[in-house]
């Protein structure tokens, strides 16, 4: 049924675009064709009204200007490191020909490594050989060599970035400039084990579960003598739970949006807020799991020696454990070791961790429409992700490793007049768990606390430095309420002294 859906709305589609793009021309001014691109109509009424100029549409003809010549892109991905390989960016990219005839694209291959990329576009940029759209490492690593094009603009004429989501929409953007757009989410799952749940004689709870049912079901499968932990890991209290806990604690709208606005590790867009008295009480909650046994922080070669008789055995993926969290890039390669009842949960609350990766256009590039419209396609256009989503589908045995790394949309189009929303619908990611494609999933990553390094020049810096803190309050040599203030003060003095680095290196390279 979902084929038969997809088949019909690409049918549509492809009306529609003939429609768009049919150019009617005629002796008489007192034409009655209605010719339709864009935002521009001309209706017909006995006299033909002057289409107004568009910001795509400048010489008002109807059409497109990115569409009317003949236009060669260069594309680069680290998600297709070589020409003798079939992956979902290269389907896509074929898709997109398909679609917009007057376009060739090519993939410039610039490496897999984050050192590699970062080396290899300082190099093309100096050499005048940058790829036009590309992947983005880190945002601080190419803005001091010129490397990304002001995107700003386009952006702001693009009547479909309405529908990116709050929690990304404005990642991206450096001094109040628009470099880059998030792609897509990958997000942090939590992956259930049903067996030990069944067997603790506990219920499987719904999708939209609360931290407190998550920490009660971790104590409740918690058995020591056959070792089996309720919960692994506690990247969760850092990440995410301190913004669950400021929205629960807002009392006004003007609250809420606050805390809404936050990222992992309490970021809100211009700071770290290590010291909100929520980011205390997450951490407290985290020192009393791990002191009541059901949280265990990691397991040393001995214990595992002890426990498993295998100083190397992994517990979350040989069943030993009830609840974990871990991201979609790094756990799916091991599903199919998890031989037992599994499902995945969005975050407690619905707040969902995770990261993005972003992507822009070289400062080079001859032809920004034409490109950011093809960063659009392998991004966030509602065309190219049912395109994507399909083409996982037909080709899934050739594209499994490349292309599964379970990447959500940063957008939601909304339902459409049969009261379905398409782009969900779409999303094929049931085959693997039932979880995947929840409504509950779908919309915490609305909301979602991420990890936004790629983003946010001087994370990095910041999270070098809280990181030893929050360990120290892991393994139980300090209180977090010690270390607080001093953690607060210096994450952000390393967050802005990395901004003021750039901008230093901006101006001296410039």
């Amino acid at each position: 049924m979902k084929k038969i859906l997809i088949m019909l709305l690409v049918l549509s589609a492809s009306v529609a675009l003939y429609s768009c793009t049919e150019k009617t021309t005629t002796e008489s001014s007192f034409s009655s064709t209605v010719t339709t691109s864009g935002t521009n109509t001309v209706a017909s009424t006995g006299t033909t009204a002057t289409p107004e100029p568009t910001y795509w549409d400048q010489d008002a003809n109807g059409i497109e200007d990115w569409t009317e010549e003949e236009i060669t892109l260069t594309y680069s991905t680290w998600q297709h490191t070589s020409a003798d390989i079939v992956t979902i960016e290269s389907l896509m990219i074929n898709a997109f020909m398909e679609k917009y005839p007057n376009i060739t694209v090519e993939i410039q291959m610039m490496g897999a490594s984050s050192e590699e990329w970062d080396s290899n576009f300082i190099a093309a940029s100096e050499a005048g050989t940058l790829p036009d759209v590309f992947l983005v490492n880190r945002l601080a690593s190419f803005l001091p060599y010129n490397i990304l094009m002001d995107i700003t603009e386009m952006y702001e004429n693009d009547p479909d970035t309405a529908y990116i989501f709050d929690s990304v929409s404005d990642l991206g953007v450096y001094d109040d400039t628009r470099y880059a757009i998030p792609t897509f989410i990958y997000p942090m799952l939590w992956i259930v084990n049903l067996d030990i749940l069944e067997a603790a004689g506990v219920a499987a709870p719904s999708y939209d579960w609360t931290y407190q049912q998550m920490e009660a079901i971790a104590a409740a499968c918690t058995n020591e003598n056959n070792h089996i932990i309720g919960q692994y890991g506690t990247g969760f209290y850092s990440r995410q739970l301190p913004k669950v806990l400021k929205i629960e604690a807002a009392t006004n709208a003007e609250e809420l949006a606050t805390a809404n606005a936050w990222q992992s590790y309490s970021f809100d867009g211009t700071r770290f807020n290590f010291n909100d008295p929520v980011f205390l009480s997450a951490m407290n909650m985290m020192t009393e799991a791990l002191s009541s046994g059901f949280l265990v922080q990691e397991l040393g070669a001995d214990t595992l020696e002890e426990w498993y008789l295998d100083a190397s055995y992994e517990p979350t993926y040989n069943g030993k454990v009830a609840l974990w969290q871990e991201a979609s890039w790094s756990v799916k390669n091991y599903f199919d070791q998890m031989l037992f009842n599994w499902d995945v949960y969005p975050g407690p609350n619905g707040v969902t961790g995770g990261n993005t990766d972003i992507a822009g256009i070289a400062s080079t590039c001859e032809h920004p429409q034409a490109a950011y419209q093809l960063l659009k396609w392998m991004s966030y256009s509602e065309d190219g992700l049912l395109t994507r989503y399909q083409l996982f589908e037909d080709y899934s045995d050739q594209v499994f490793i490349s292309a599964n790394n379970y990447g959500y949309p940063i957008v939601d189009y909304g339902i459409n007049g049969q009261g379905v929303n398409m782009l969900w619908e779409t999303i094929p990611y049931d085959l693997t768990a039932p979880g995947f494609t929840s409504p509950e999933f779908i919309e915490s990553l609305k909301n979602g606390a991420y990890w936004i390094n790629k983003e946010t020049v001087g994370w990095d810096e910041a999270a070098s430095v809280a990181y030893p803190y929050l360990y120290q309050t892991q393994v139980g040599e300090t209180t977090y309420a010690a270390i607080m203030e001093t953690l607060n003060t210096e994450a952000n003095a390393a967050l802005v002294q990395a901004q003021e680095i750039l901008d230093a290196l901006i101006e001296d390279l410039n």
